[in-house]
């Protein structure tokens, strides 16, 4: 009955985060994803040689939060800067960085559409 209650306890505690593997700037396609017990949301900010910014999102160990860290990008040997910054809410590693992107996207696109059906450049 006590492992019961501690499983329990423990799904119970088990926060829903956002994933994205590799985003680049403020894009990211995401995903949804279960943290596991001991594990908090991330967002992480990454950039090589100032000139390009990446973005990673999901779980994270807690021992791991808010920690800035050298990776190495395997394909081409490029060193970033990581900084990974943990929260402890169901989805609030959410980026509206984004979801703006989107909607720029979507606006432009159907601005695109609406001058090309007139004629009007």
């Amino acid at each position: 009955k006590c492992v019961l209650i501690f499983e329990m306890y423990i799904l119970h505690n088990c926060i829903l985060c956002f994933r994205c593997d590799l985003g680049f700037w403020d894009v990211c396609y995401t995903t949804k994803t279960n943290c596991s017990y001991e594990e908090q949301c991330f967002v992480g900010i990454g950039k090589a040689a100032s000139v390009l910014d990446i973005k990673v999102m999901g779980c994270l160990p807690v021992k791991d939060c808010n920690k800035t860290t050298t990776i190495e990008f395997s394909s081409n040997k490029t060193l970033y800067t990581m900084t990974k910054n943990c929260c402890e809410e169901d989805y609030c590693n959410g980026s509206p960085g984004a979801l703006m992107a989107s909607v720029t996207l979507t606006i432009l696109t159907v601005a695109h559409t609406i001058i090309s059906q007139t004629g009007v450049y």
